[in-house]
C-alpha cells in the first residue's frame, strides 16, 4: 500500500513541536516502525538531524543514505523516503527544523559569514534538491540542546527567546563544518539566493568580451536590476567573478597542449599581457611557470 506523507499535517498532528511563528518550527519526530517508499510532501524547506535508524531520500534525480548521527537539508518539493528501523527498540527518531525562504531571508548575513568560503554556486548545484550534512561533534552537541528543550520544565517566553538562537548556531556550524560547501551552496539555491537563468547566462557567456549592459540586455532587465540580481546570486560583483570564472578555467586549460597565447584567447581576454598580470596577480606566478609546475608534478 501507496503511504503518502504530509509535512503540514505532521507538524498539526505531532505533539511534540514547537515554534513562535509560521516561518519556523522545530520538531522531535519519532517512528517505531520502518516506513518503506513513502510519498514525501515537503511544504517547507528542512532541515533533519537523525537520531536512531537511516533515513534513505529519492528526489527527481538521485538517491541519498542517511546514517545515524548525521542530517541533510531537504528544499520543498516532492520526495520518496524511507525510515529504517536499525534497533526495534528504539525505532526511527530524528529532530527536524522547518524554515521559509522568508526567515532564511532574515538571518542570512551572520549564517553565511560563517562560510569556510565556498566557491559560486555552479548550475548543477543549484538544481540540487538536498544534500548530506555529515556527522559532526559541534552538531551534535547544537542538536542535543535543541532535543532537552522537549523535556524541559521552561518558560515558553524563555524558550522562544532560546530556540532562534541555537537554530541560528545549529546553520552556522552546518555551513563552517564537513561538507558545509555543499550546505552552503544549497542556501544560496533557494529563490532569494540564486537566479537559474542568470546563472545559465554567466556560464554560458563569461568568456565572451560583452559589456555589463549586454549581459544585463540579455538578461531581460536594467543593469541595475541585473547588477542586484548577479549580487543575490554570486556575492560579488559581476566584474570580479568574470575574472575569476576566466582566471579558473585559463589554469585548467594549463594542462593541455594550448600555449599562452592560446589560452588567454580562449578564456577571453583581449591580450596576452593582461591575462599574464592578472594571473600572476592571482596565482603567485606567470602561467608559463605555473604551466611548468604542473607538468614537471604530473610527471613525477
Amino acid at each position: 500500500m501507496m503511504i503518502d506523507l504530509n509535512c503540514s499535517s505532521i507538524i498539526k498532528e505531532n505533539p511534540e513541536v514547537l515554534s513562535w511563528n509560521e516561518d519556523i518550527y522545530v520538531m522531535h519526530y519519532r517512528q517505531p516502525q520502518e516506513i518503506k517508499r513513502a510519498n514525501m510532501c515537503v511544504h517547507m524547506n528542512l532541515i533533519s538531524i537523525v537520531l536512531q535508524g537511516t533515513k534513505e531520500i529519492l528526489d527527481h534525480g538521485s538517491k541519498m543514505i542517511v546514517p545515524t548521527g548525521s542530517g541533510f537539508f531537504m528544499k520543498r518539493g516532492s520526495y520518496v523516503v524511507s525510515d529504517k528501523v536499525d534497533d526495534p527498540d528504539s525505532g526511527y527518531e530524528s529532530i527536524i527544523i522547518f524554515f521559509s525562504d522568508a526567515w532564511l531571508r532574515s538571518q542570512a548575513e551572520s549564517i553565511l559569514a560563517c562560510s569556510n568560503g565556498a566557491t559560486s554556486p555552479t548550475l548543477n548545484q543549484a538544481c540540487r534538491d538536498m544534500s548530506l550534512l555529515p556527522k559532526d561533534d559541534l552538531m551534535s552537541i547544537l542538536t542535543s540542546q535543541l532535543l532537552s528543550c522537549f523535556t524541559v520544565d521552561a518558560n515558553p517566553e524563555r524558550l522562544q527567546s532560546f530556540l532562534p538562537v541555537k537554530i541560528r548556531e545549529l546553520l552556522q556550524v552546518l555551513v563552517s563544518g564537513p561538507g558545509g560547501q555543499h550546505f552552503e551552496t544549497q542556501l544560496r539555491s533557494l529563490d532569494t539566493f540564486v537566479d537559474p537563468d542568470l546563472l545559465l547566462l554567466m556560464q554560458s557567456h563569461y568568456k565572451e568580451n560583452i559589456s555589463l549592459e549586454q549581459y544585463a540586455f540579455l538578461a531581460n532587465c536594467s543593469l541595475s536590476t541585473f547588477k542586484r540580481r548577479f549580487n543575490q546570486t554570486f556575492r560579488t560583483n559581476p566584474g570580479k567573478w568574470i575574472m575569476q570564472r576566466r582566471l579558473e578555467e585559463a589554469y585548467r586549460l594549463l594542462r593541455s597542449e594550448m600555449n599562452i597565447t592560446e589560452i588567454a584567447y580562449e578564456v577571453g581576454f583581449e591580450t596576452p599581457a593582461h591575462f599574464i598580470a592578472s594571473f600572476r596577480e592571482k596565482y603567485g606566478n606567470t602561467p608559463k611557470q605555473m604551466q611548468q609546475k604542473l607538468v614537471a608534478s604530473s610527471g613525477a
